[in-house]
């Protein structure tokens, strides 16, 4: 039977629409990056694909606490990680520029792989936390140049079932190593717009607050746990698991 509220058609409407967008909007991505280092037309491309699939799958942003942010300022920013939803929100909505901490193996994926190592990402091992961790402190330096932030998921995964998973090390030894602050931002509706593990969605509003940011210059990685726990407290205070975002 089919779920409740969610739209078939909505669905094979959004599967054409990657299917069409993704490599038309992906050949000039690909093509500025033969001859520009990653940049603000690559993220710029990034964001206007984003923004029509979220379009197609009907979603809306609300961002709020945009205050927080000092312009041309970098940052590591920490959102809390609820699923694919949440991916379109961050990429159509934050208002900052940054760059994707992913798994290398989406990079591998034909088209829409290749489109997004254009943009310039930090690619790990999530299987390995030394081999990752020694990637983001090797790689921070570069992407984190010209106001540029970069954005990875403290928790590593999706949550299966919309609470907050406990967090791994490697933002937080970027943070202290780069003394970058550390912008938590917490997205609330995506979870029950598209679980993880489900194909099957429902058009809705997700809302993203952005927390004040926690400094982290002259830290060392003895004060990594308390970073940890102090953008953990952040997060918690507005994450909302009763948020409905069908209303």
């Amino acid at each position: 039977m089919r779920p409740q509220g969610k739209s078939v058609f909505r669905v094979v409407l959004t599967a054409l629409g990657l299917v069409v967008v993704t490599p038309v909007l992906s050949i000039p991505m690909l093509v500025s990056a033969l001859f520009f280092k990653p940049g603000k037309f690559a993220f710029f491309i990034m964001r206007t694909w984003s923004r029509i699939i979220s379009a197609l799958m009907g979603l809306r942003f609300s961002v709020y606490g945009t205050e927080n942010i000092e312009p041309e300022t970098s940052y590591i920013v920490t959102p809390n990680h609820q699923g694919i939803a949440d991916i379109h929100a961050m990429a159509s909505a934050l208002p900052i520029p940054f760059r994707w901490v992913l798994k290398k193996e989406l990079l591998k994926i034909p088209i829409f792989g290749w489109a997004l190592w254009s943009t310039g990402p930090i690619a790990i091992d999530r299987s390995n936390t030394a081999s990752s961790i020694e990637t983001l402190k090797r790689e921070k330096d570069e992407k984190l140049k010209d106001g540029w932030s970069v954005l990875i998921y403290p928790e590593g995964t999706r949550t299966p079932d919309g609470n907050l998973l406990e967090f791994k090390k490697g933002a937080f030894m970027m943070a202290v190593q780069s003394g970058i602050p550390i912008l938590p931002v917490v997205c609330n509706g995506a979870f029950k717009i598209l679980p993880k593990k489900s194909i099957a969605f429902r058009r809705g509003h997700v809302t993203l607050t952005i927390c004040p940011p926690i400094p982290t210059k002259g830290l060392s990685e003895k004060d990594v746990p308390e970073l940890m726990s102090k953008t953990r407290q952040a997060i918690l205070t507005e994450l909302r698991t009763d948020y409905d975002p069908f209303c």
